[in-house]
């Protein structure tokens, strides 16, 4: 299966990474501004990059992307395709880094999420932007951080900022129900869950007052199984949450963030249906 396939191709250059040196060169070249290496905290991991549309009804629209990578691995200059990608369909992207392990733990990368999206909320407006209401849009490791932020008001809170901001998430292949104390390249990751590891779940910090969520999974995901994103939006039904569950069933892991980019996104739905959606999360008033 061609989603397979994207999972193999991105597995020989390292695992959580995309092939974004062919992406980009396919990629559209909309007029955008670029504006990099943004500190939002003191270390050397909390940057992140502006992808700034010159369209300004477009530019006021932000779109956060938490990539993926084991928690492990990752950098946001890999993932160019997916500013230009979103800038081009009229957003406004924000890609930061965030800590990894072994320098980090949970819930370092969540609270280095949490950062970013705060020093926007507080300085977007510097840059044509709406920072009073964004999205969050994740995949895999990134999908969860989104989650995190996203379910439990605390990450923002204690940054001073108001978890209302955040006027919707997508989420592409996120472990929002796994138990990471039991897989050996994630449990000393979470080690600092102690007895508890349920609390590093977000399917157990779901309540009625979560921003709407769109969960996509790839139906022929082995790495992160798709029951993760069917007990979110199970769990988000439950308690009165609005979440919209997506199965593509051809996809893998890594297929389904490489279905956002032109080449593949009329053999899949998944950059329509991403776009449409964020498009009507952001046009709802706060």
């Amino acid at each position: 299966m061609l989603g397979n396939l994207f999972d193999r191709l991105a597995g020989r250059m390292g695992r959580g990474a995309a092939p974004s040196a062919w992406l980009e060169r396919h990629m559209p070249q909309p007029p955008l501004d670029l504006v990099e290496d943004i500190a939002f905290g003191p270390l050397p991991r909390q940057r992140l990059d502006l992808y700034l549309p010159h369209d300004p009804a477009a530019r006021r629209r932000l779109v956060v992307f938490a990539y993926g990578g084991g928690w492990d691995a990752g950098a946001r200059r890999s993932y160019r395709f997916i500013g230009q990608r979103l800038a081009a369909s009229g957003f406004s992207v924000a890609i930061p880094d965030y800590r990894l392990y072994p320098e980090a733990r949970f819930p370092d990368f969540v609270e280095d999420t949490a950062a970013a999206v705060a020093w926007l909320a507080a300085h977007a407006g510097q840059h044509g932007i709406d920072g009073r209401r964004m999205a969050l849009l994740g995949h895999s490791a990134g999908a969860y951080n989104a989650a995190m932020v996203a379910l439990d008001p605390r990450y923002l809170e204690t940054k001073g900022t108001s978890p209302a901001v955040i006027a919707g998430m997508v989420g592409l292949a996120g472990p929002y129900a796994f138990n990471p104390l039991i897989y050996e390249e994630t449990r000393a990751i979470f080690a600092t869950t102690g007895d508890d590891p349920a609390r590093a779940q977000p399917v157990r910090w779901v309540h009625a007052k979560a921003p709407p969520m769109l969960l996509a999974h790839g139906g022929a995901d082995r790495r992160v199984l798709p029951l993760n994103s069917l007990r979110l939006a199970e769990a988000l039904a439950e308690v009165g949450g609005e979440a919209s569950l997506r199965l593509y069933p051809r996809q893998g892991h890594v297929g389904i963030l490489l279905a956002l980019a032109d080449p593949f996104r009329r053999l899949f739905r998944v950059l329509d249906d991403t776009t449409a959606f964020l498009a009507q999360a952001l046009a709802r008033p706060a």
